[in-house]
């Protein structure tokens, strides 16, 4: 897992509304940032429809105090070829969504979202904050791992069958000394 965490519209939305204990939780002891595309989405948010002068003032707080990572030619050299990658998969992302994912790749950064559109995108690190498993991977690190494995269709049989593998190998490259006999010395 990344060491920066990068927060999509969604988490922060939830943040500001006070209804992720458990990701709050997280962000205290973790470094993190929003993509200025991020920024975009939640502005926008605030014009589209009327807000209570409350939440307004709570945005902009968070705005304010959040470091937000810029939009590089990185970010959109690394846009074009992520994007033609997932055409040719037949799995297109909404275009904030693109963007967001690839700003994260770029800054390697460990994604927070709870939309599982994230989960199609090859080489992103990605931590879904709803049902609370973001505590979950920080509390359980090994099961974190298994269910990232089984996001990317990789299953249990198939991480047994590749340690078989790696042993057999092993096992045919390696010389064992018979028991009871010591080694010869070359």
């Amino acid at each position: 897992m990344s060491t920066l965490l990068m927060l999509d519209t969604n988490a922060v939305s939830v943040i500001v509304k006070g209804q992720a204990n458990a990701l709050s939780e997280i962000l205290n002891d973790r470094p993190f940032c929003i993509s200025v595309i991020t920024e975009a989405e939640l502005r926008f948010g605030l014009v589209r429809r009327a807000v209570n002068a409350d939440l307004r003032r709570i945005v902009d707080n968070f705005l304010v105090s959040t470091d937000i990572r810029p939009w590089t030619s990185a970010c959109a050299q690394r846009y074009g070829l992520l994007r033609a990658e997932l055409e040719a998969l037949g799995k297109p992302l909404a275009p904030m969504d693109l963007l967001i994912a690839t700003h994260a790749l770029v800054e390697d950064c460990t994604l927070i979202s709870a939309d599982r559109a994230f989960n199609q995108v090859p080489g992103l690190h990605l931590l879904d904050w709803s049902a609370n498993s973001v505590s979950a991977a920080v509390r359980y690190p090994a099961r974190f791992v298994r269910d990232k494995l089984a996001r990317a269709g990789i299953t249990p049989d198939d991480v047994e069958d590749a340690v078989v593998h790696a042993r057999t190998v092993r096992r045919h490259t390696t010389p064992k000394a018979k028991p009871g006999k010591k080694p010869k010395a070359k």
